[in-house]
C-alpha cells in the first residue's frame, strides 16, 4: 500500500469539544508511527483554505466534532459517500461548508479524492463555548476514536506501529 493518504484533525481549540478532531490527531501521534506515504495535518478551522494539504490525495481520513443528534461523546464513522452529497443547508460540522466546498471543487478539477476514499470520524460535542476544555464525555471518546481511526488505516493496509515510549502529546494551544 502507497497510495498517498492524510488525516486530517479539524476544529476550533478555542471552542472546548469543538477541537476535539485536533486533540484526537495530536494524541493519536503521541502514540503512533505512519509510513512516509501518511500525513497528519492539523487543519484547524482553515476550510476551503486546506487544498494544498488535500490536493492529490488518494484518500483522506477527516478527524471532527460532528454536529448530529446523538450523546455527547458518542463516536461515530461516516464514509464519504455518506456526506458528500448533502445539501451546505444541513449542516454537521461547524466547518463543513467550506471544506466540502473545497472537496466538492477539487473533485471537479480532477484533484480531489473521490467520495468512496473520504472517512470522517466524528465526535458529538457536549460543549462549543469558548475555552479550551474539553468535556467529560468527549474526553473519555478520546480512546474510542483513536480505536476507530487505527480500524479505518488497517481496513486501508496500514499498520500503525506503536511509539514505544510514547510521545507527550503536542497539545501546543495549552502551552503556556
Amino acid at each position: 500500500m502507497t497510495q498517498k493518504g492524510t488525516i486530517l484533525g479539524i476544529g476550533n481549540i478555542l471552542q472546548n469539544d469543538d477541537g476535539i478532531g485536533i486533540k484526537v490527531l495530536k494524541y493519536f501521534d503521541s502514540l503512533y508511527q505512519l509510513p512516509d506515504f501518511v500525513e497528519l495535518v492539523d487543519g484547524g478551522t482553515s476550510g476551503a483554505t486546506l487544498n494544498t494539504a488535500i490536493v492529490d490525495r488518494d484518500w483522506i481520513i477527516i478527524l471532527d466534532a460532528l454536529d448530529v443528534s446523538g450523546q455527547p461523546g458518542e463516536v461515530r464513522r461516516l464514509n464519504g459517500i455518506d456526506f458528500i452529497h448533502r445539501p451546505a443547508t444541513i449542516k454537521m460540522s461547524p466547518h463543513q461548508v467550506g471544506f466540502l466546498d473545497l472537496i466538492q471543487l477539487m473533485r471537479l478539477e480532477g484533484t480531489g479524492p473521490d467520495p468512496e476514499n473520504l472517512v470522517l470520524v466524528g465526535v458529538i460535542p457536549a460543549d462549543t463555548s469558548h475555552g479550551t476544555d474539553f468535556s467529560a464525555p468527549v474526553e473519555q471518546a478520546m480512546d474510542e476514536a483513536i480505536d476507530l481511526l487505527v480500524a479505518i488505516l488497517k481496513e486501508k493496509g496500514i499498520q500503525p506501529e506503536t511509539r514505544q515510549p510514547p510521545l507527550k502529546p503536542d497539545y501546543w494551544w495549552l502551552n503556556q
